[in-house]
């Protein structure tokens, strides 16, 4: 049988540590690439290997040339149902 009160008198000082604010990590952020801990106010957020930098960038210039692609083609998608629209208008 669990002992209710034992339990209970073991669990009550991890609360009031937490309850305190206390935690037993410092507050930090992980490496966007590797996840190893680095500085809550690095930007951006990575550590300090070259090859985790390389490859943010390699990830950055990546997300920029999609956000390009996706552009082009909402534009072209939009053209094709506006442009006849705007044809009957002024046609």
């Amino acid at each position: 049988m669990v002992d209710a009160k034992a339990a209970k008198a073991r669990a009550k000082p991890a609360a009031q540590a937490t309850a305190r604010g206390g935690t037993a990590f410092a507050p930090h952020a992980h490496c966007r690439i590797c996840q190893c801990p680095v500085d809550v106010k690095a930007d951006p957020r990575v550590c300090k290997d070259p090859t985790c930098i390389a490859e943010l960038e390699r990830r950055e210039a990546s997300e920029r040339r999609m956000r390009t692609w996706m552009l082009i083609f909402f534009g072209l998608f939009a053209l094709t149902f506006i442009g006849p629209v705007l044809l009957r208008t002024f046609g």
